[in-house]
C-alpha cells in the first residue's frame, strides 16, 4: 500500500544548495537553475520540457508530463539531515516496471550535498524505503549475480523491463518519458543492489533500507512524524489482537485433539457386507440423555489397488422412524505424475447424532449396488457415548486463525504506511 501524501509541516530551513548555472528553457522561455555539475536532464517546472544539459548549449529531448503526487510528503528543494549529512532534494522519477503476471509503479528521488555527494531515495510499495549510493563495478556483470568488491557479489533475485513514466527537478542521466530500461536487483548482507541498464549506459547501485519514520525525522516533518506514530499504535493494536486469535486458534487445536478420542465405548461388532447380504444390523438399547453418540466405521483388509467400497449408515427408533447419518467411499488408488508413483486410500468414517427416545435402536449399515469392483468388505462398528464433538473446534481454529493471519497482516501493512 502507497504512502497517502500528507499535509506536511513547513521545512524549517529553506534550500541553500548554490545554483551553478542560471539557464532558459529552449521551448518556453522560463529560466532554469543547475544545482550540480553532473546534471544531465532538467525538466522545465513551467512547460514539463524534458532538456539535456551539453557542454556548449541546451536541447529538447522531449515533452514531459504532470507527475502525480508523490507516494510520501518529499518535495523538491526539501532538507534532509541524514546520518550520511544534510541532503537537498534535487529531483523525482517515477518507474513502471512489469513481469509476466503484474505491472506496479516505485519511485525515485535525487538527493544532493553542498560537497557534490549524490544519493537516490527509493520508494516500492513492497519494500518501503532504500537510500541508494552509486556503486562501481570492478567486474563484468554476470547472469546470477551482481560484482559488489573484489571478492563478493550479491545473488541477482529479481531481472525485469521498465520504463520512466515522468520526472521532474534534475537529473544526473538522459532522461525523457517512455525511455525503456532493464533493472537487476539483488541483495546481500542486508544490503540491496540495484542495476539500472540501457543501449547506452548500465549503473549500479546499493542500497541501505531505512524507514519510514527516519525519513520524516529527516525532513522535520512534524505532521508525518504524528501520522506515523498513529499508525504504528493501530500496528501494535492490530498485532496484539493478531496474537490472541493465534493462541484461542492454537487452544482449539489442542480441544479438536482432546476431542477427537473422547467418548466411552458402548459397543464394537464386525459386521460383513456383500453382494449378496447388502444389510447388517447392530441392536442397542439407547437412553435419551442429550449427550451425542458416535458411529465409527473402520473397513478390515483393505482394498485392491483401484477400487472403492460404499456403505450408507442409518439408525432406526423405538418408534421406527429410520434416520440416515453419512455415507462412507472408502477407497484405494495409486498412480504416478511428475513426483513419481503416488498411493492413497481412506478406511474410516464418522459421523455422530443424539438419542431422541430411550429404547431398543439398531445401527444400519448398506452396502451400496454402485460397487462393482468389490463383492464383499468386512467393517468394524463402533459406538461411543459421551463423546465431545471435534468438528466444531476444528472450525472455529480454522476461521479465528485466518482472521489472526489476516490482523497480523494489516498490521504489517499499516507499519509501512
Amino acid at each position: 500500500m502507497s504512502i497517502q501524501p500528507l499535509p506536511t509541516a513547513p521545512s524549517s530551513a529553506p534550500s541553500k544548495l548554490p545554483v551553478l548555472k542560471a539557464l532558459t528553457c529552449p521551448q518556453c522561455g522560463a529560466s532554469l537553475s543547475q544545482f550540480t555539475p553532473t546534471a544531465q536532464t532538467i525538466i522545465c517546472r513551467n512547460c514539463r520540457s524534458h532538456i539535456a544539459l551539453g557542454a556548449e548549449a541546451l536541447s529538447l529531448l522531449g515533452a514531459g508530463r504532470q507527475l502525480p503526487p508523490p507516494p510520501a510528503p518529499i518535495r523538491l528543494g526539501q532538507v534532509l539531515k541524514l546520518a550520511e549529512g544534510t541532503f537537498f532534494v534535487l529531483g523525482r522519477v517515477l518507474y513502471e516496471g512489469r513481469d509476466d503476471e503484474d505491472v506496479w509503479q516505485w519511485t525515485e528521488w535525487l538527493l544532493g550535498a553542498n560537497d557534490g555527494r549524490l544519493l537516490w531515495l527509493s520508494y516500492y510499495q513492497s519494500e518501503g524505503f532504500v537510500l541508494f549510493r552509486k556503486l562501481r563495478l570492478r567486474q563484468a556483470l554476470s547472469a546470477r549475480s551482481i560484482p559488489i568488491a573484489a571478492d563478493r557479489s550479491a545473488p541477482i533475485n529479481e531481472r525485469y523491463p521498465a520504463r520512466i513514466l515522468g520526472a521532474e527537478g534534475e537529473l544526473t542521466f538522459r532522461a525523457q518519458v517512455g525511455d525503456r530500461l532493464t533493472m537487476i536487483e539483488g541483495a546481500a548482507g542486508g544490503k540491496k543492489y540495484s542495476v539500472q541498464q540501457t543501449s547506452a549506459e548500465i549503473e549500479a547501485y546499493e542500497g541501505t533500507p531505512i524507514s519510514v519514520k527516519a525519513i520524516a525525522e529527516a525532513l522535520g516533518d512534524a505532521v508525518w512524524l504524528q501520522h506515523i506514530d498513529a499508525s504504528n499504535a493501530r500496528a501494535e493494536m492490530l498485532s496484539a489482537i493478531a496474537l490472541f486469535a493465534f493462541v484461542f486458534a492454537a487452544l482449539a487445536l489442542v480441544m479438536f485433539a482432546v476431542s477427537s478420542g473422547s467418548g466411552a465405548l458402548l459397543t464394537r461388532q464386525t459386521l460383513n457386507l456383500s453382494t449378496a447380504q447388502r444389510e447388517a444390523r447392530l441392536p442397542l438399547n439407547l437412553e435419551a440423555n442429550g449427550r451425542p453418540l458416535q458411529v465409527r466405521l473402520q473397513l478390515q483388509g483393505g482394498l485392491p489397488t483401484g477400487s472403492y467400497a460404499s456403505v450408507e449408515v442409518s439408525v432406526s427408533a423405538p418408534n421406527e422412524v429410520e434416520t440416515f447419518l453419512f455415507e462412507k467411499d472408502f477407497y484405494h488408488e495409486t498412480g504416478y505424475d511428475e513426483d513419481g508413483y503416488w498411493s492413497e486410500s481412506d478406511y474410516y468414517g464418522e459421523a455422530a447424532f443424539t438419542v431422541e427416545q430411550s429404547g431398543p435402536h439398531e445401527i444400519e449399515l448398506t452396502f451400496s449396488d454402485s460397487s462393482p469392483t468389490v463383492s464383499s468388505i468386512v467393517v468394524t462398528v463402533s459406538v461411543y457415548r459421551d463423546v465431545i464433538l471435534s468438528a466444531p473446534f476444528l472450525i472455529y481454529a480454522i476461521v479465528v486463525g485466518a482472521g489472526g493471519l489476516g490482523l497480523a497482516i494489516l498490521g504489517a501493512i499499516q507499519r509501512k504506511k
